[in-house]
């Protein structure tokens, strides 16, 4: 999808979720909570000052980023979601901690 919005003129960033793909990988996997991700996303954007956003979010980052729209919507424009979940509060699988 990347090629696709430069083409069209977007500037398009994508970051690389912890422990996906190329990034650094802390050793202790008790660092995986979805709160830690969110917590990664939510500095990488603070650095990144990014303002009138429009968010793609598919997969876990679907997940994480919608909690990033909800912490700060001033900076998102629009938002747009594909092949994520939506957490409604209720587990239907037991959780590993």
């Amino acid at each position: 999808m990347i090629p696709a919005f430069v083409q069209a003129g977007y500037r398009a960033v994508a970051p690389d979720l912890v422990r996906f793909g190329r990034s650094d990988k802390p050793a202790d996997h008790k660092d995986y909570t979805d709160q830690r991700h969110v917590d990664w996303m939510q500095s990488w954007l603070d650095r990144m000052d990014l303002k009138g956003i429009s968010f793609f979010g598919q997969d876990w980052g679907g997940l994480i980023g919608l909690r990033l729209v909800t912490n700060d919507p001033d900076r998102f424009a629009r938002v747009v979601v594909a092949n994520t979940g939506l957490p409604t509060g209720i587990t239907l699988s037991p959780r590993r901690s």
